[in-house]
């Protein structure tokens, strides 16, 4: 999910935004004036039965895809997913198809369950990019349609080192509702509950990239509240997904995701990170109240979050402290 590893309805009006491959000549811009720019809610209202893309309300820093299915999701991210995340993948080079296979099947997951959301900044990108023109390595065609979707979106350029990060930005994709495979061993279910929780950790990740005052405070969350056995539980955690343990940017971006924004209990739990259910809501609690103002927040949301003493998370909603929950 950067990983946590509705019948199809098409929206109308500005919910209905469908990449489409001949769009992919035009000028790229810093922000595609023609992308809707889409609020949490509204992302979670439906779906397209192609990729749907948009920019997120809450941070346009930040660029939505919803894939339709895990499918495809998987064709488009999973090669992504292993240079710059997982454990038991190199960070120097991609991965060719084989070996991208040879992977997923080790990790215990098919092309679906590999990842259920993904999350990049734009430096972590450009450098998959880069490796995979200096390795001449051959996209498909979903890998494809997203580099050039990344371009026509402003978050990349070209430049003559090869594609390199435009300002602040990330990416993070969703997808739509779908039921399981029943020909497969494992769970691709993606039901509302879940949907829901994908989007919103992986909102949480684009925060984190793009918001320096919030990213600073997950740091600090990390360094002085966990104390070094929490910090442990959380790397051991992580590992068991895959994650790179050595990898202390990852561990401190996951770890705030899984605990601050993920708020189904099938994919995160305090049993299953080996905490209390009562040292977990302290943590959330202390994380929330001492949050300082970002500055990129929209003034309602900064004034929203001052008059309900600090606890509510703003502006991407999140889990509630216990005494705050609807």
């Amino acid at each position: 999910m950067g990983g946590l590893s509705l019948g199809v309805v098409v929206l109308v009006g500005a919910l209905a935004y469908v990449v489409r491959p001949e769009w992919f000549g035009r000028t790229a811009q810093p922000l595609n004036e023609s992308t809707p720019t889409l609020s949490l809610s509204e992302l979670l209202a439906g779906n397209s039965p192609d990729w749907r893309v948009a920019r997120l309300k809450e941070n346009t820093a930040v660029l939505v895809v919803e894939f339709p299915n895990l499918s495809a999701q998987g064709e488009a991210m999973n090669r992504m997913a292993a240079l710059l995340e997982k454990a038991d993948a190199p960070r120097d080079r991609v991965l060719d198809d084989t070996a991208l296979a040879a992977l997923i099947t080790r990790s215990g997951d098919n092309l679906q369950t590999f990842y259920q959301g993904h999350d990049y900044n734009g430096a972590g990108l450009a450098r998959f990019y880069r490796l995979v023109d200096g390795q001449t390595q051959v996209l498909n065609a979903q890998e494809q349609r997203m580099r050039q979707l990344l371009i026509a979106q402003g978050l990349l350029m070209a430049s003559p080192e090869g594609l390199r990060p435009v300002g602040s930005q990330a990416v993070i994709t969703y997808t739509a509702i779908q039921k399981d495979d029943p020909t497969t061993p494992l769970d691709e279910t993606i039901d509302e509950r879940r949907r829901e929780s994908i989007l919103r950790h992986e909102a949480s990740h684009g925060r984190f990239f793009t918001r320096p005052a919030y990213a600073e405070h997950c740091r600090r969350l990390w360094r002085e509240v966990l104390d070094d056995a929490q910090r442990e539980a959380f790397r051991r955690y992580l590992a068991t997904l895959g994650y790179d343990r050595k990898d202390e940017e990852l561990m401190v971006n996951e770890a705030q995701a899984f605990l601050l924004h993920t708020p189904d209990t099938r994919a995160f739990s305090a049993e299953g990170v080996g905490i209390s259910d009562e040292v977990l809501a302290e943590l959330r609690t202390r994380f929330w109240r001492t949050l300082p103002p970002e500055a990129e927040e929209p003034a309602q949301a900064a004034a929203g979050r001052a008059t309900s003493g600090g606890v509510t998370p703003a502006p991407v909603p999140a889990i509630q402290p216990p005494a705050n929950r609807p």
